[in-house]
């Protein structure tokens, strides 16, 4: 608002009514302010036993049918479910991520190992250099397919909140504190 339609605001606010408070624009609320209020709302409710007398209370839900699931893959889901299968993309992304987990603690042993033999010196120091980078371009060979593997996972994935994300040569040595490079003092 500029100073003119301010003023006016005002002068009809005194004018129109005496004595009042003006009232001030309300932002719009965000979801988590949304979440709190539903929240509020309904302890609120089960406090006064607006709950209490529910029908079938006290019995087992019948789920027979999903809210939230699509009609045309309902039929399916419960040939999957009836035949103790998963969908494809749920067993991908388990593969993927037992994958990446295998991929970090072979990091993880390796640069112990590494780390370990930092005191030698000479020809061994440089045999370990020689050994660590190849290591690390193999690990880079890896990386890359995985992440090939997961950005085609991902384009499939229904719920995009269960993408993977791709992964950093760099963040996974910095996650063991490791680098590319062997420095002189082994770091």
């Amino acid at each position: 608002m500029n100073e003119q339609s301010d003023k006016k605001e005002r002068k009809k606010m005194q004018t129109t009514n005496a004595g009042a408070v003006p009232r001030r624009r309300r932002r719009p609320r965000g979801l988590n302010e949304w979440q709190d209020l539903i929240t509020e709302q309904l302890d609120e409710a089960m406090a006064k036993g607006a709950f209490d007398n529910l029908p079938g209370t006290g019995r087992p839900l019948r789920l027979s049918e999903h809210p939230n699931e699509p009609a045309d893959m309902r039929m399916a889901n419960k040939l999957l479910k009836d035949n103790d299968l998963t969908p494809a993309w749920i067993g991908e992304r388990k593969k993927l991520l037992a994958e990446v987990e295998a991929l970090r603690a072979t990091i993880q042993r390796q640069w112990d190992r590494i780390h370990r033999r930092c005191g030698t010196v000479g020809a061994d120091r440089e045999a370990l250099k020689v050994s660590w980078s190849r290591t690390v371009a193999q690990w880079e060979d890896q990386i890359s397919s995985l992440n090939q593997r997961i950005v085609d996972l991902n384009i499939t994935l229904p719920i995009w909140r269960m993408e993977l994300h791709r992964l950093r040569l760099d963040e996974e040595l910095k996650r063991v504190g490791a680098s590319r490079e062997l420095a002189a003092d082994g770091r």
